[in-house]
């Protein structure tokens, strides 16, 4: 195995991990835990603990995105050398990236604070919005695997 062929293991792995954890954490888990649990405070209190949990891998799965993702741009000769799906590839990653950055410092950290004071509307309002701006991260997640779809095996049309 070289080291392009690494790298891409463990770009799609994080991709999984990241992707597939904001499907399940958004689209599954919370909307059955606000139907399951109809109290704020239990529901913000649990909800912030699964976030903080999703975080803490999260920021070795983006890491690994970011720190692979330019390498192989860099081991196949720089940004000069990207084709336009590997461009597509690079800028809406890059973009989901930087959401998800926003969304741990801003709604993340604002839920925190709000759990910590006892807080609960405020809590899950948070909450509310880290899901809405997760979605866009799921639709961004879309035409980014497609583009390295295509870098790899070559647009079907």
């Amino acid at each position: 195995m070289n080291w392009n062929s690494l790298a891409q293991f463990i770009h799609l792995l994080a991709v999984v991990i990241w992707i597939g954890g904001i499907l399940f954490m958004d689209g599954f888990l919370a909307p059955a835990l606000k139907r399951a649990i109809a109290q704020a405070d239990p529901r913000a209190r649990l909800l912030y603990g699964l976030f903080r949990n999703f975080f803490a891998v999260i920021w070795g799965a983006g890491a690994s995105l970011v720190i692979t993702g330019y390498g192989m741009v860099f081991l196949r000769g720089g940004f000069g050398v990207l084709s336009t799906a590997q461009w597509v590839m690079v800028v809406l990653g890059s973009l989901m990236v930087l959401l998800a950055l926003y969304i741990f410092f801003v709604p993340f950290l604002r839920m925190r604070s709000a759990v910590a004071r006892s807080d609960w509307g405020a809590a899950c309002a948070q909450a509310s919005q880290i899901r809405a701006l997760s979605a866009i991260n799921i639709v961004l997640a879309v035409p980014t695997i497609l583009s390295g779809v295509w870098a790899i095996f070559g647009a079907p049309f």
